[in-house]
């Protein structure tokens, strides 16, 4: 029930953070659509700020260059100040025809206007005395302290039309007196002419007022049309008495989007699918990994056999099923309890397994046999297999499976005893019989026609053959059964070597076979003789009859450290790899086919495991496949 209640809860949060993303892609998208936008309106207000400075820009160097034609008339008063209207009007035209813009030209000692260019149109201007009619207080004082042009405007004109009014201050040269000043009126609809106002695109919507306040239409004397501000951008033209600022903004507002929105939105829109699609995918992974992990775990608890997970670093056990426990109860705490195999006397095993080592060196072992102490203290047959994972959560971790071999173990011994039983049956009727086919072979009791000589030499072999596997079955269920005798004694390592490819010599001729004995150790091992020897000749055997005829088998060995390794090199085909796990179990062969080319009982190689064993040294091998095999047998040097 609480299983089911974490599987809910499990998807309600798989389908929260699908929504949860969703969601969040959404508030995305639409905050890069409104980013996108919001940019977008910035980019053309800001081409538009643009626009609008080079206005700005235009028309105050349009008002400051006819204001620059007019500062020679004011040098040329300040050397003369007693000027006539004659040279006035001489230097007026001349400044009139470099400056289109000028309505007209005053000139005004103390402030009051004395001649005046165009005189027609403008008689009115006679006698006008500026500080009464357009100049404030603030503006003469600006005009004395600066001696600098000062600004009016915009005014209307009484001829019509709109200007600005520009006085030009004039300090007498000879005395540094103020002598008065050039009242100067630029007409603004030639200014803005001039420009290029009158030629604006039908979208560009200009203002110029006197007012910052875009709402304040009092102070609006331009405008291209009647507009209702939203935003504009400005520009400000900064002269000496009078502040303009220039009110720009496109006739249809401000853009909310781009000209073409849709390919943008498009592109969210494609990656909302494609990130949603990514979410549900992945947790749909998650779903079917974490379903999995759910039936893993429950074969987990349920497997008949028993299952551990050590960590690599510690070795310490981290989790166990109910069966490892039933196996084991609580004894096994690390690694380490299974690097101490026992026999099934209760002894240490000399050719332990070496869990740790084989893990270290492969990441995986299997088949794996050892006796371990069970809760009942009872000796229990375990197989183990396992597998290192270096990349399982946060630390390499060791799966360890135990597989109780007890059934098996009563099958192979009931089998054991029928083979004893049938061996010990048949020895006795074959002796007679291999030994009356010998005489017959042999003629010992007249000679036999030739095919009926072949026939009995054929009869004699296979019964001789017969006769060893009997003989190698009734020495492997003495070795299981720890029934045979062992003589250990004092050895020279070389004479047993010696005498062992003596032994084999006449076999290894009839194949073809050289046998090279390399100089060996001086070295003293405590071994049975005999069952030493029979061992040895098990490697040699085997190495001749897979080493192709004409090539040598090589014997040689080496001391290392309390220990010698007696070494044999076949030049053959090799051992296949996934044939090591079976290459030392009882009637084990590469080739099991009715045609291999090497005869045997395939009993050798389980018979020497157990002898070597049994003298508390150890057989392995190894061997590339296509280059042959070296076999060797361990052993402690005696002291």
């Amino acid at each position: 029930m609480a299983a089911q209640t974490r599987a809910n809860v499990f998807h309600r949060l798989i389908w929260a953070s699908r929504l949860g993303v969703l969601l969040l892609v959404i508030v995305v998208a639409v905050s890069l659509d409104a980013s996108s936008s919001s940019s977008h309106r910035n980019d053309v207000r800001q081409q538009w700020q643009e626009k609008t400075d080079e206005i700005s820009l235009k028309l105050q160097s349009a008002i400051l260059q006819n204001i620059q034609t007019v500062w020679g008339l004011a040098a040329n008063v300040a050397i003369q100040p007693d000027i006539d209207g004659q040279r006035f009007r001489e230097l007026a035209s001349v400044i009139f025809s470099l400056a289109p813009e000028l309505r007209n030209i005053g000139l005004a000692p103390d402030f009051v206007i004395r001649h005046v260019y165009p005189l027609a149109g403008n008689e009115a201007a006679i006698g006008l005395d500026l500080t009464a009619q357009s100049l404030s207080q603030d503006q003469i004082k600006m005009l004395l302290n600066t001696r600098r042009v000062v600004f009016t405007g915009p005014i209307d004109l009484v001829q019509g039309g709109q200007g600005l009014a520009g006085r030009v201050p004039i300090f007498e040269q000879a005395s540094g007196d103020f002598w008065g000043v050039i009242s100067v009126i630029l007409d603004l609809q030639k200014l803005y002419s001039s420009i290029g106002l009158d030629r604006l695109q039908d979208d560009f919507n200009v203002a110029i007022s006197s007012s910052a306040d875009v709402n304040d239409t009092q102070s609006v004397f331009f405008s291209t049309r009647p507009f209702q501000w939203e935003d504009p951008v400005t520009s400000t033209i900064r002269m000496r008495g009078a502040t303009w600022v220039v009110f720009a903004e496109p006739v249809g507002g401000w853009p909310n989007h781009p000209s073409q929105p849709w390919i943008f939105r498009g592109s969210l829109f494609a990656m909302l699918v494609i990130v949603s699609g990514a979410v549900f995918w992945l947790t749909s992974l998650m779903s079917r990994d974490r379903e999995m992990q759910r039936r893993l775990w429950g074969l987990f608890e349920l497997a008949p056999m028993g299952i551990g997970l050590f960590s690599v670093t510690s070795n310490r056990l981290l989790r166990a099923n109910p069966t490892f426990e039933n196996q084991f109860g609580r004894s096994v705490q690390s690694l380490d309890f299974f690097d101490q195999p026992l026999d099934v006397h209760g002894e240490p095993l000399a050719n332990k397994p070496r869990v740790q080592e084989t893990l270290r060196e492969h990441a995986r072992l299997s088949g794996l046999e050892g006796y371990f102490m069970t809760p009942g203290q009872e000796l229990a047959p375990v197989m183990l297999h396992g597998l290192q994972l270096d990349d399982y959560g946060n630390e390499p971790v060791v799966w360890l499976i135990t597989e109780d071999i007890s059934e098996r173990k009563k099958v192979d011994h009931l089998k054991n005893e029928f083979i004893s039983t049938v061996s010990h049956e048949l020895r006795t009727p074959l002796t007679s019989i291999s030994g009356s086919l010998g005489l017959l072979a042999n003629n010992a009791v007249g000679e036999l026609p030739e095919k009926a000589s072949k026939l009995a030499h054929i009869a004699y072999r296979n019964s001789q053959q017969l006769t060893f596997l009997i003989n190698d079955l009734l020495d492997m269920e003495k070795l299981v059964a720890g029934k045979m005798p062992f003589r250990s004694e004092h050895h020279v390592l070389q004479n047993l070597v010696h005498e062992s490819v003596e032994n084999i010599a006449t076999f290894a001729q009839q194949r073809d076979i050289h046998l090279q004995v390399a100089e060996l150790p001086a070295v003293t091992v405590h071994v049975d003789r005999q069952r030493l020897n029979q061992a040895i000749t098990n490697l040699l055997s085997n190495a001749i009859k897979f080493s192709p005829a004409g090539s040598s088998v090589d014997i040689f060995a080496s001391q290392r450290g309390e220990s010698v390794r007696l070494c044999i090199r076949d030049h053959g085909e090799g051992v296949a790899p996934h044939f090591r796990e079976h290459i030392f179990k009882k009637f084990s062969q590469a080739d099991s086919s009715d045609r291999r080319a090497s005869g045997g009982t395939g009993l050798g190689l389980a018979i020497t495991r157990e002898l070597m064993a049994r003298m508390k040294g150890t057989v392995d091998y190894e061997s590339v496949p296509g280059e042959g095999a070296t076999f060797w047998l361990e052993l402690p040097v005696a002291g």
